[in-house]
């Protein structure tokens, strides 16, 4: 391997470590949600035995979004390394 494709591997490694690494802060989920269901219950409601549970839109990453990313950046670097490559021709 030349410097270039080094360059591109460890570049390449370090993106998806990123994305993996943003995908298990955000709660290692395993689907995207876009809602969240939020308990808004109040003592008074407690007391009464009712439940107030609502939607809340927030968006939490999630592997099938981290894993096509990671797959992307896995392509784009191997099409990469391989156009990197020293291209020698052979005298005879």
């Amino acid at each position: 391997m030349n410097a270039k494709q080094k360059l591109t591997l460890t570049i390449g490694i370090i993106l998806i470590i990123v994305v993996l690494g943003y995908w298990y802060s955000q709660g290692a989920e395993l689907f995207t949600k876009t809602q969240v269901l939020v308990d808004k219950t109040t003592e008074l409601d407690r007391m009464l035995g009712v439940e107030n549970k609502q939607y809340v839109d927030k968006f939490i990453f999630g592997l099938d979004y981290a894993g096509a990313i990671s797959l992307a950046i896995a392509v784009i670097s191997g099409i990469l390394i391989y156009l990197f490559k020293n291209k020698r021709k052979e005298t005879l």
